[in-house]
C-alpha cells in the first residue's frame, strides 16, 4: 500500500460525503461511507494496491456524483428535523456555477463546469480558470481533448467537416473517463439531432435512399452540429473533474 494510492481512496471517501449531505443522516451515512471504504479495500486486495489499479478501481465505480445518486437518487430529509441532518463540511461553502445562480465570469466560466471553486494554494487562495481548466484536461486526457475538439469541428457544418464526426465517437466509446452514460450522450445525441434534422427536411423523395442523400446534406449536418455542441457542454465537466482528481493526486507525496 502506498501513501499516494491511499490519498487518492480518502480524496473519493470525501468526495462521497460531501454529496451524502441533506440525502443521509449521520448514521446512516457513517454506515454508507463505511461500506464503501470495504468494498474498495476488497477490490483493492484481489487487482492490487498500486496507484494506477486504485484508480482503475475508482473510476469502476462511477463519480461520486453518480455513485449517490444511484444509491440516494431521488431521496431528501426533512428539513425541519434538524437532528437527522449532518453538519456541512466546511469545503461545501462555496460558490455555484452561473447556472445554479453564481457569479458570471464569462464564457470561460461556462466551459469550467460545476467544478469550479475558489482553492487555497499554500495559504493563498486563487480562482482556477477555464484556460487552465482546458489545459488539465489536455494535459492528463489527450483523447477525450481531442474528441470534443472534434465535436466542436462538425458545429460550423459549412465547412464541411461533418465527417470527423465518425473519429470523434469513436474516441468517446473508446474513452476509460467518461461512463457508458456519457458514451450514450456523446455518440447518440449527435446521431438523434441529426436523424431530426433530416425529418424536418422540407423537400420531397420517392425513394428512401434518394430522401438520405438529400435531406443529410440539407438539414442533417446542421441537427448533428447542434448536438454535437450540446454533447460537448455535456460530457466537458466530468472530464474536467477527473483531470483535476489527476492533478491532486499527482502533487500528492508518495
Amino acid at each position: 500500500m502506498t501513501q499516494r494510492s491511499e490519498q487518492l481512496v480518502l480524496d473519493y471517501l470525501s468526495e462521497v460525503a460531501l454529496m451524502l449531505h441533506g440525502r443521509a443522516s449521520a448514521r446512516e451515512r457513517t454506515a454508507y461511507l463505511t461500506t464503501l471504504r470495504s468494498r474498495i479495500e476488497a477490490r483493492r486486495a484481489a487487482a492490487g494496491r498500486d496507484e494506477e489499479t486504485v484508480r482503475r478501481i475508482l473510476l469502476g465505480l462511477g463519480t461520486p456524483e453518480d455513485l449517490v445518486e444511484r444509491d440516494f437518487g431521488g431521496r431528501d430529509l426533512d428539513l425541519e428535523d434538524d437532528e437527522m441532518i449532518p453538519p456541512k463540511p466546511r469545503h461545501a461553502d462555496r460558490p455555484p456555477p452561473p447556472w445554479r445562480g453564481g457569479p458570471s465570469h464569462g464564457l470561460l466560466s461556462l466551459l469550467e463546469g460545476p467544478g469550479q471553486t475558489e482553492t487555497s494554494v499554500r495559504g493563498r487562495a486563487r480562482t482556477v480558470g477555464g484556460l487552465r481548466g482546458l489545459g488539465l484536461v489536455v494535459r492528463h486526457h489527450g483523447p477525450e481533448a481531442a474528441a470534443l475538439g472534434l465535436l466542436l469541428l462538425t458545429v460550423p457544418w459549412g465547412w464541411n467537416l461533418a465527417f470527423v464526426w465518425v473519429l470523434a465517437a469513436a474516441l468517446i466509446v473508446l474513452s476509460r473517463v467518461w461512463t457508458a452514460r456519457d458514451k450514450w450522450v456523446g455518440v447518440g445525441l449527435p446521431l438523434l439531432g441529426c436523424a431530426i434534422a433530416m425529418a424536418l427536411w422540407p423537400g420531397e423523395a420517392k425513394f428512401i435512399d434518394r430522401y438520405i442523400q438529400e435531406s443529410l446534406p440539407a438539414t442533417g449536418v446542421i441537427g448533428l452540429g447542434l448536438a454535437s455542441l450540446v454533447s460537448v457542454f455535456l460530457l466537458y465537466p466530468r472530464v474536467l473533474r477527473s483531470a483535476r482528481a489527476e492533478e491532486r493526486s499527482a502533487g500528492t507525496p508518495g
